[in-house]
């Protein structure tokens, strides 16, 4: 179930500078594009193809997506899918996507950027933006990884009250 607070945004074009503004998470990948309210109090349609990535942030944080931090240093822990999107204008940027296909969106790609955090939470990339993807790792427990674990344990149990 979406929530229904606003949340903080930062808005990369291909031809202009970020914009800071604030989106409604449950409704705004409209089918034209993406509905912003800016700073200023406007709205905007930003259609998918003018728009280059959609930064999810809570406080002020990184200034560019795309220079700082846009790869991670090893592997993630996050459990997920670790991709590598190349964008229209030859920019890079690793990301975690879910396991679930069903949790990704219709018109892109909704990541766990390297570095998550306050100022760089969830990183919207439409899918007119991405060029080409690379998959460099599935990350996660297998489905039998926590039966090995609780076998062990158990067997390494005392059996002291057994009888």
């Amino acid at each position: 179930m979406p929530t229904s607070t606003a949340k903080r945004v930062i808005l990369y074009r291909f031809d202009r500078l970020p914009q800071e503004g604030i989106v409604n998470p449950g409704g705004y990948l409209l089918e034209q594009g993406i509905e912003m309210i800016t700073t200023l109090g406007t709205l905007q349609l930003v259609p998918y193809g003018d728009l280059k990535a959609l930064r999810f942030a809570s406080e002020d944080g990184l200034d560019d997506l795309f220079s700082i931090h846009n790869f991670f240093e090893r592997r993630p822990k996050v459990p997920g899918l670790w991709t590598r999107f190349t964008l229209k204008d030859g920019a890079r940027l690793d990301g975690i996507l879910p396991h679930n296909l069903l949790d990704w969106p219709e018109h892109g790609y909704l990541i766990a950027p390297p570095r998550a955090g306050a100022g760089r939470q969830k990183v919207f990339l439409p899918r007119a933006a991405v060029t080409a993807t690379e998959l460099r790792g599935v990350v996660g427990v297998s489905a039998a990884a926590p039966k090995l674990v609780e076998k062990r344990l158990t067997d390494s149990q005392i059996k002291m009250f057994d009888q």
